[in-house]
């Protein structure tokens, strides 16, 4: 049996097989499936087509699947350095993610605006995106000391 027989079957099996699951099914028609939901088409109708085709998803398990099937798709075009995460120099595992060009602002000594940072990294999500913007400042130069020698100083007097 020469390799490109063996290839023609394998690719035959990976769509055409009857043992795959609906998962499996319903991802390699997903660029369809996306097509008609934003054409319009209701989700009942696009269910009912897949039925016809020996494919039969509960309404719960259509959303359900083309949920997860949308978040791996999203996690899979994430670029590589947006992932990449940095080690606290304590030791304690702080996971911070890294600007692009590997550098932090504060060690840099200039501080960038929200919108800068989202410019130089327009993959971030904005949780991320205000975490860059906080580890500008730095380590703050109060501690929990001097807050409580301010707390002594200085009492709050509760109006009765």
């Amino acid at each position: 049996m020469d390799n490109e027989t063996i290839a023609a079957r394998l690719r035959d099996l990976a769509s055409n097989s009857p043992g795959r699951g609906k998962t499996a099914r319903l991802r390699q028609l997903l660029p369809d499936v996306e097509a008609a939901l934003a054409a319009g088409v209701p989700a009942n109708e696009i269910r009912a087509a897949l039925a016809e085709y020996g494919l039969h998803l509960t309404h719960r398990t259509f959303h359900g699947t083309l949920y997860r099937l949308r978040k791996q798709a999203r996690s899979a075009s994430m670029p590589q350095a947006q992932a990449r995460t940095t080690v606290d120099p304590a030791g304690e595992s702080a996971l911070r993610p890294t600007p692009q060009n590997g550098t932090r602002p504060s060690v840099t000594g200039q501080i960038k605006s929200k919108e800068q940072l989202r410019a130089e990294n327009p993959t971030l999500p904005m949780l991320q995106l205000s975490k860059l913007y906080a580890e500008q400042f730095g380590q703050p130069s109060i501690n929990a000391e001097a807050i409580e020698e301010l707390k002594r100083r200085f009492p709050q007097h509760l109006k009765a």
